[in-house]
């Protein structure tokens, strides 16, 4: 008797392993079918994106996961100044979030405009007319976007420095949400200006891994934890938030578990409750 047991405990504890297995890869190969690329999320592993020092859901923080998007040119990437004239936001901001790479290391940050050298002077897309909105100003020298991010500061780009011949002739400008209200209006990725360049080349279509998608909030951190990278930087209500997600996802698990094993006994219990 206590053989059999010991077999259908092994058994079952074969069966969850094999169930969970088939869970976890059907999970990825429905993100895989989604983002179109590997890995299909990405965890952020600093604070330039968030919108304050705590952690917000639906906006970009230290120990989140998003789905990386695959895209396939540079159109499939919303700038924040044709998003402010459509309205359409992700994160918490106007226009798309891209993780792109430079010198091998990967940046997760908004796609500001996109500009592309005409042989004479740069030109944004999308107002390649000249009809500016009131928000936007542009002269021969700099690019003002007014009232940006949610301390609503302006953005100055200074096209006098980026010559086309070393920063490449197309691509965005990019800019970190919290470096914005941070470290204020010169300090987007490209900037020369008193911030140093976290990229010095506009950010072409080979350079994007995909665009930023969805959000798992605070389970990242596990990883920033196991692997020392950042910690100081995770928001302290993220440290809060992940513990109590841990804490319902296992008393969760042990409740199904008890269910399903004490399911003919739970049964008859609510039998006599309806008597």
């Amino acid at each position: 008797m206590e053989e059999n047991n010991k077999g259908n405990l092994w058994r079952d504890t074969f069966k969850d392993v094999v169930i969970s297995i088939i869970i976890v890869l059907v999970i990825f190969l429905s993100l895989y079918a989604y983002a179109q690329t590997w890995p299909p999320i990405v965890v952020i592993e600093s604070g330039s994106m968030q919108h304050g020092d705590l952690s917000h859901i639906g906006t970009i923080d230290t120990g989140d996961i998003v789905i990386v998007k695959k895209v396939y040119s540079a159109d499939d990437v919303v700038s924040y100044v044709e998003g402010r004239m459509k309205g359409y936001e992700t994160y918490g901001d106007y226009g798309d979030v891209i993780i792109y790479k430079c010198h091998g290391e990967l940046i997760i940050h908004r796609a500001i405009v996109y500009l592309h050298w005409n042989g004479k002077e740069w030109k944004i897309r999308g107002f390649e007319n000249g009809n500016y909105p009131s928000w936007l100003h542009v002269t021969k020298d700099y690019i003002t976007i007014d009232n940006v991010g949610y301390e609503h500061k302006k953005i100055i780009i200074n096209l006098q420095k980026l010559n086309p011949n070393v920063v490449g002739k197309e691509g965005f400008i990019t800019m970190g949400d919290h470096n914005l209200a941070r470290f204020g209006p010169s300090a987007y990725d490209q900037s020369t200006s008193g911030f140093i360049p976290i990229c010095p080349y506009l950010v072409n279509y080979n350079m994007i891994v995909g665009v930023a998608r969805g959000e798992i909030p605070w389970f990242g951190a596990i990883k920033l934890y196991l692997t020392h990278t950042n910690t100081e930087e995770i928001p302290s209500n993220t440290n809060v938030n992940l513990a109590i997600s841990l804490i319902v996802l296992v008393a969760g698990s042990v409740g199904i578990d008890y269910a399903i094993a004490h399911r003919e006994e739970i049964k008859r219990k609510l039998r006599r409750l309806k008597e």
